[in-house]
């Protein structure tokens, strides 16, 4: 095992290192790009097909890891969806239930242990699987907003995820999940800022997807398959937290939720390109301290699930308090 997982790091890493330049130069080459406007935080056109080299990294490394395939393949059909996003603008509900469409099929070819212990009530559990994936799908597109926010935060969530769930027979795969953030490592070196390329829709749909059904097929925590999907959520504490509270906000104000904007908190607290990279870095002190709370809450003992729970409401308020503190520190 270990000898598999460190080659699917070493093919995925550097198929994505190596193909990103290439995809930088057929984006330009075609006016693929990202161009700035009044909701956008950088200030030159940039490629934004960066998901694609993501995507091919893990595929590349897919041989090893045949647990995982499945998985995989919903994934990248996901990925595709946001493609044509990158490509010709979908309207949301469309990226939204080309989304659905794809975690219905691997729903059923592959069901969770949350539905048989649902029972009769099975049919609730699908329409909150799917939701789920949905929801970490857009929450990890909405995110996608500064230099290497998302791709930094994809490799700390795959490294969580493996110690969380990599006993699991299928997308807790620790080889898959080693894959995705190693194919990710390729793609930030040209992510960090000033940022060279983005993922695009194509990046963060396939990440999102592939890391959001984890959660769902996560080896049970004291033989309770619900128990364990609140664990190992908590992984996305930071992404989630501030897409709901940004969501919220917005339609208590009477704003229609699914406009573009630039009123996520993370946005909130960049005024410009030279905080990206520090911004980042407080999203990823964030999801290291989620990914924490999550492996002590994973003991299961009441003391270690309150203390893992107090972690996350902590995290979720510091969230809330940064542009506070990021006023008071301009």
């Amino acid at each position: 095992m270990p000898g598999t997982v460190a080659s699917a790091i070493g093919v995925a890493f550097l198929v994505a290192l190596v193909l990103v330049p290439l995809l930088v130069r057929f984006a330009i080459g075609r006016n693929l790009l990202d161009v700035p406007n009044t909701r956008s935080s950088h200030e030159i056109p940039t490629p934004r097909l960066g998901g694609l080299a993501v995507v091919a990294g893990v595929w590349a490394a897919s041989p090893l890891m045949k647990e995982t395939l499945i998985i995989l393949v919903a994934a990248t059909l996901a990925g595709l969806v946001g493609l044509l996003d990158d490509l010709i603008n979908l309207r949301f509900w469309l990226k939204a239930a080309g989304q659905a469409v794809v975690a219905l099929i691997l729903l059923f070819v592959l069901p969770p242990s949350i539905f048989e212990a649902a029972g009769p009530l099975w049919p609730a559990a699908l329409f909150f699987s799917v939701l789920w994936v949905v929801a970490v799908v857009n929450a990890y597109n909405f995110m996608d907003g500064i230099d290497g926010i998302v791709s930094g935060t994809v490799i700390l969530n795959a490294l969580f995820l493996m110690a969380l769930a990599g006993a699991t027979p299928v997308s807790g795969s620790i080889t898959g999940l080693a894959a995705l953030g190693a194919a990710v490592a390729g793609f930030l070196m040209w992510n960090i800022s000033p940022a060279r390329i983005f993922l695009g829709d194509s990046g963060s749909h396939f990440v999102g997807f592939f890391l959001g059904t984890v959660a769902l097929y996560a080896e049970p925590v004291n033989g309770n398959p619900y128990l364990s999907f609140v664990v190992v959520a908590a992984v996305f504490t930071p992404f989630l937290f501030d897409t709901a509270f940004t969501l919220i906000k917005r339609a208590g104000t009477g704003k229609n939720i699914f406009d573009a904007h630039r009123e996520h908190i993370y946005q909130r607290i960049t005024p410009d390109p030279s905080k990206h990279r520090q911004v980042s870095n407080v999203y990823y002190a964030l999801a290291a301290l989620a990914g924490l709370a999550a492996l002590l809450a994973a003991e299961g003992t009441p003391l270690r699930l309150f203390m893992g729970g107090a972690i996350v409401a902590g995290c979720c308020l510091l969230i809330a308090l940064l542009p506070n503190f990021a006023t008071k520190r301009g």
